[in-house]
């Protein structure tokens, strides 16, 4: 139906005596204009001119009984939509999403390095090494450090929501039935029904091998391709909470997972997933505000693969010409940004005064005079 038989319906609406519809349709648009004009000075009441949208996720409604309480050292995601459920985090799923958020929070990157510098102290391991066992062991590390820093510095020398992140989260987890982030609404897979909002896309930094004997990773962004599972908020001994998209992923690596076709979309086959869950290095989870939202359409020519359709913006966001500030995330820690610490431990150390302002010297003058000065220690050896 378009736009003007839509308005002369809800014109016609209005009408309550027949005899005369024009003084109804009047008389019904006047007092909406009233209406209107009084609403813009009334605050604290909601009105149909104030509404929040369908998928509303800014701060305001942090501190309702529904919206979980956020910390310190994480920025707003999103909101929670709907009542939550319980949920239980056992086994490698409570280390995979708790390693998740402290690999992913800037504060915790100071520790990570120690962490790092402790492995390589009187040892020569490789970055293969030190990230292999960061995945394994850091999670335990950082809680025995942290118990050790209170017990000698005392608990106010460390942030309190460093303190609980070092605890972990408790066993007893809650799910949502969906979440709005950054103008989307995304449900988990088996929601899914009439509509399809379970689609994400998130592109991270990754560390790849040139070769199979490579021990030093490269990071490159890669982009993957999945589906929302569950939404899960981790509680941290009551302290705060941190909501994780867990999904199912692409085996983006694979061609059998991912490929182009002629026209240049891309195609994706759920047949072939990774990071499943079932070891320790791998990573199911993702935050709300890492992800864009994406569809899949079945290719009718190709079966068992998809067409990835990503939206171009988000519900009730329109473009105006105003580009809007966006926060600047932090990179998470990667052991490739070690490569300071491994040249001290290789004992390549430079020895640069930083009290005193340099000199600058012409570099042709320098070397002619130190030729001069050769030729005549050569001279006077000749003479002796």
């Amino acid at each position: 139906m378009w736009f003007t038989e839509r308005y002369l319906g809800r014109l016609k609406s209005n009408v309550r005596n027949k005899a005369h519809p024009e003084g109804s349709i009047a008389e019904a648009y006047l007092a909406d204009e009233c209406m209107t004009f009084c609403s813009r000075y009334i605050v604290g009441f909601e009105t149909e001119h104030n509404l929040p949208s369908r998928n509303e996720d800014s701060e305001e409604l942090v501190g309702r009984s529904d919206v979980p309480r956020r910390s310190t050292l994480f920025p707003h995601a999103g909101n929670p939509v709907g009542n939550p459920g319980n949920y239980v985090l056992r086994g490698l799923e409570k280390v995979q999403a708790h390693r998740y958020v402290l690999f992913n929070c800037s504060d915790v990157n100071s520790y990570l390095r120690a962490h790092a510098d402790e492995m390589t102290h009187r040892r020569n391991l490789n970055v293969d090494t030190i990230e292999r066992t960061q995945n394994e062991k850091f999670h335990e590390w950082f809680r025995a450090h942290i118990k050790k820093l209170e017990k000698e510095n005392g608990i106010n020398g460390i942030k309190n929501d460093i303190r609980w992140l070092s605890r972990g989260p408790v066993n007893a987890a809650r799910r949502y039935r969906a979440f709005n982030s950054r103008g989307f609404r995304f449900r988990p897979k088996r929601l899914d029904k009439k509509t399809q909002n379970s689609g994400v896309m998130v592109t991270a930094k990754t560390s790849r091998y040139a070769t199979a004997g490579n021990a030093n990773p490269v990071l490159r962004d890669v982009t993957y391709y999945g589906r929302v599972i569950d939404i899960v908020e981790l509680n941290y001994s009551g302290q705060f909470s941190v909501v994780l998209f867990k999904c199912e992923w692409i085996d983006v690596f694979s061609e059998e997972g991912i490929q182009k076709d002629k026209y240049g979309y891309t195609l994706v086959n759920f047949s072939h997933l990774m990071h499943k869950g079932d070891k320790i290095e791998h990573e199911p989870f993702i935050f709300p505000d890492q992800a864009d939202q994406v569809f899949y359409v079945e290719d009718e020519h190709n079966p068992g693969w998809s067409v990835v359709m990503k939206q171009p913006r988000p519900r009730d966001v329109y473009d105006i010409g105003i580009e809007r500030a966006v926060d600047t995330e932090t990179e998470p820690f990667h052991v490739s940004h070690l490569g300071e610490m491994f040249k001290r431990k290789n004992n390549n150390q430079y020895w640069v005064r930083t009290d005193v302002e340099g000199t600058l010297v012409d570099a042709n003058i320098a070397s002619s005079k130190e030729e001069g000065q050769n030729h005549e220690g050569c001279g006077e050896e000749v003479e002796t």
